[in-house]
C-alpha cells in the first residue's frame, strides 16, 4: 500500500513537465500551419515575407525622415521688439525687489485648510469650547485623532482663516 501511494507521488510530482513540452509543440505546430513560413529564418524576417511587419517599416520611415530634417539647415526667425537696455535693468530690479511688510505677513498667513478639518474643527469647539484634552478623547467628532496640541493649532489656523470661531452650543 505504502508503494503504490510513493509511485503516484513520483508521477504527479512528473506532470508539469510532460504539460510543458506539450505547450511548445503545440505552437510550432502553429507556426507550421502558417504558409510561407520558414522555419530557418527569423520572426522578424518571416514576417517581412509575409508583409506583416509593418510596424518595423514605419518607424523606420520615421526616423529617416526625421535624421533627413536634423540635416537640413532651418533658418527661422522670430520677430521681436526692441527693448532698451534701461528697460532690461528696470525688470530685472523689479523682480529682484523685496515685498513690503504688508504683502509678507499676507503670505505669512495664509492657511491652508481641507473642508474635512474645518468641519472637525467646528464640530470639537461647539461642543467643547476650548478643552484640548476632551477634543483629542472624543473619536467620533475627532476624526483625524488629534492630539490636544494639534487640536489646538487646528484651532488657531481656524481663527487665521476665518477671524471668528464657530459659535459654542450652550
Amino acid at each position: 500500500m505504502a508503494r503504490r501511494k510513493t509511485v503516484k507521488r513520483a508521477q504527479k510530482s512528473h506532470k508539469h513537465l510532460f504539460s510543458r513540452n506539450k505547450k511548445i509543440t503545440k505552437t510550432q505546430k502553429e507556426q507550421n500551419k502558417i504558409q510561407g513560413w520558414n522555419k530557418n529564418i527569423s520572426f522578424t524576417q518571416n514576417l517581412n515575407n509575409l508583409g506583416m511587419n509593418l510596424g518595423f517599416q514605419i518607424n523606420q520611415k520615421i526616423t529617416n525622415e526625421l535624421k533627413q530634417k536634423e540635416s537640413a539647415p532651418q533658418q527661422q526667425y522670430i520677430e521681436a521688439e526692441e527693448i532698451s537696455i534701461d528697460q532690461i535693468k528696470e525688470l530685472q530690479r523689479q523682480a529682484t525687489q523685496k515685498l513690503s511688510p504688508e504683502e509678507v505677513d499676507k503670505k505669512k498667513n495664509k492657511v491652508r485648510m481641507n473642508i474635512d478639518d474645518e468641519w472637525a474643527v467646528e464640530a470639537l469647539i461647539k461642543k467643547y469650547k476650548q478643552d484640548w484634552e476632551a477634543m483629542k478623547r472624543d473619536h467620533k467628532l475627532n476624526t483625524f485623532q488629534w492630539t490636544a496640541i494639534q487640536c489646538q493649532k487646528k484651532y488657531n489656523d481656524y481663527i487665521k482663516r476665518y477671524g471668528k470661531c464657530p459659535k459654542p452650543q450652550q
